[in-house]
């Protein structure tokens, strides 16, 4: 897995005010498990779609999570810069920050 570069302060504001929002934390929180589609998700967290696609869209363009269409279905999961080994402590590393998982 490649290590996460470090980023400088004007990198790391943009991707510290995305994962600023409560559900992006949740979001994060629940594709370190695996990938999942958006309807998963939804089910998962108790969030209507529009409200999952558009912070999935969000954490996607700062490059946090990676998508793939699979036919009808699009699936999210952690980019694999900021996964952490399976064993290693509930936390996600964006280069400019790590911070814990739960």
């Amino acid at each position: 897995m490649p290590e996460p570069r470090a980023l400088n302060a004007d990198e790391c504001a943009p991707v510290m005010r995305a994962i600023a929002e409560p559900i992006r934390l949740r979001i994060i929180s629940t594709l370190r498990h695996g990938p999942l589609a958006v309807f998963e998700l939804t089910e998962r967290l108790g969030i209507k779609q529009y409200q999952a696609s558009r912070h999935l869209t969000a954490l996607f363009e700062l490059g946090v999570v990676t998508r793939a269409r699979q036919g009808k279905r699009v699936i999210y999961g952690l980019s694999e810069a900021v996964r952490n080994e399976p064993d290693s402590a509930p936390s996600v590393d964006l280069g400019c920050c790590r911070f814990s998982v739960e």
